[in-house]
């Protein structure tokens, strides 16, 4: 199996059996965003300890870059303090924008590696982060 065989079974599988789907009852912090040129929409809900994210769940509609890349983001999270999201988003913004960036530090990210050589679907790929950027600055 190819390395591209593989990143696209970790998008197909995060699609079609997408982690941390759900609410929150009580979040510490929500945000949502949409990509309204194609219709994705995101919403995300997080609790913290201290400055550390204790749990993330979001909801949302759209394609399979969209939806697989917040629940690939929502795992990368749990238990990562403010400073560690930010350094992994960045990285991750890096990747998405052909730049250079930390592999090993991506994990599971890495696989959406691909899409920016379509400029169109870097949209779909960020918009979580656009979202989880805003419920970090919204945190309570």
């Amino acid at each position: 199996m190819s390395l591209e065989d593989l990143f696209k079974e970790i998008i197909i599988e995060h699609y079609q059996h997408p982690k941390n789907y759900g609410h929150i009852e009580h979040p510490d912090a929500k945000a949502d965003g949409s990509n309204p040129l194609c219709g994705d929409e995101i919403t995300m809900e997080l609790t913290f300890d201290g400055n550390t994210v204790k749990n993330v769940m979001f909801t949302g509609n759209g394609c399979s870059i969209s939806q697989s890349a917040a629940s690939m983001i929502t795992e990368a999270i749990k238990g990562k303090t403010i400073d560690e999201i930010k350094k992994l988003m960045s990285e991750y913004m890096n990747m998405l924008e052909g730049k250079d960036y930390d592999s090993e530090l991506l994990g599971d990210l890495e696989a959406l590696s691909d899409v920016k050589r379509y400029p169109a679907r870097v949209k779909c790929a960020s918009l979580s982060v656009a979202v989880l950027n805003q419920a970090l600055q919204d945190k309570k």
